[in-house]
């Protein structure tokens, strides 16, 4: 809040009537004490003050570093998953080895710093599905893993598309996965793609891992392999075409769990480019019971005119509100 009209003290009672949990003031006049604050605050200059606006406003970016799909080693599973914040993290360091920066002609010592990269962005992941097993705690990695990915958002706080950090032109799945991180929409997903050992086991097989690699990953000396190589339930869709031949098509099959309302009806709701072609059968799951499972049948159909890279989207929406967003990606070769 800004002092051009109001001291702290009236803006402290403004935001307290607004039930506010914390506040920051910009102020250059203040002469309140600590104990006259009863919530989280901070006082903090003017042009301080401002830097911080300017920084909370601005839209959300792909940092040029993080890592982008296709995948390397099975480029059918659309990576990245999902992005966090990485950038610029203010963060304890270990205090067994100090971080040591330069000011002026000094070398200073501290026991934080800002960090960005991809170890800055994995714990604020590692705290939500943390956050998340705490209030489902009869949830699968992958069910965790599903509820961050389909309640993701890939719109910025300008209502457009996220965008690169480099070139500022929008991103893609290939970039964002399927979006940043929403903790709060995470813990009522509505439905989740749930897998178990023997899913990942299969896939595994499917990559064609020999015996010591299958040991080496799954830490068991026993296991079973389908006769045919079985679709990972992921909650988001890739495929690659290779050939000169049009339409392209791919199915995919899914399952889906029921972890909302008990009965809930959703209806598929599509989002796809002009090259592109999506078809789901059945387009409406309607549930009875919680836990409850539905499949269904995804169909992507590519057309000539559909450039190199292209995507859309499917959402599951029902009457109470979730939508369970999934990215759809087709890549030409």
């Amino acid at each position: 809040m800004d002092t051009t009209e109001f001291d702290v003290g009236q803006q402290k009672e403004h935001v307290e009537k607004a039930g506010a949990f914390a506040r920051i003031f910009m102020t250059n006049l203040s002469t309140m004490v600590p104990e006259e604050f009863n919530i989280p605050a901070m006082v903090l200059s003017s042009d301080t003050g401002a830097l911080i606006r300017e920084h909370v406003t601005k839209a959300p970016q792909v940092a040029h570093f993080s890592s982008r799909g296709p995948d390397p080693i099975n480029p059918s599973i659309l990576k990245p998953d999902i992005i966090a914040p990485g950038v610029d993290v203010l963060a304890a360091f270990p205090p067994n080895k100090k971080y040591i920066f330069s000011l002026k002609n000094y070398d200073l010592a501290t026991n934080y710093a800002l960090m960005s990269g991809t170890s800055m962005a994995a714990p604020h992941v590692a705290a939500v599905a943390a956050l998340l097993k705490a209030v489902h705690r009869e949830w699968s990695p992958a069910a965790i893993r599903s509820a961050i990915m389909t309640t993701a958002y890939t719109d910025d706080n300008t209502h457009t598309t996220i965008k690169e950090q480099r070139g500022s032109l929008p991103a893609t799945p290939l970039d964002f996965g399927a979006g940043l991180i929403n903790p709060n929409k995470a813990m009522d997903p509505g439905l989740i793609y749930d897998m178990d050992v023997q899913d990942y086991i299969e896939f595994l097989c499917g990559l064609g891992y020999n015996a010591k690699q299958m040991r080496a990953v799954i830490r068991q000396r026993r296991w079973s392999c389908s006769a045919q190589p079985t679709e990972l339930n992921y909650p988001s869709f890739m495929a690659i075409f290779d050939g000169k031949d049009f339409p392209r098509a791919k199915n995919f099959s899914r399952v889906v769990t029921n972890v909302g309302n008990k009965k809930s009806i959703y209806r598929a709701v599509l989002e796809v480019p002009s090259g592109m072609r999506i078809a789901v059968e059945p387009n409406t799951l309607k549930f009875t019971k919680r836990h409850q499972k539905q499949y269904f049948r995804l169909s992507l159909e590519i057309e000539s005119i559909a450039p190199n890279t292209t995507y859309g989207y499917l959402k599951w929406v029902d009457q109470y509100n979730h939508i369970v967003s999934s990215p759809v990606v087709a890549m030409n070769h």
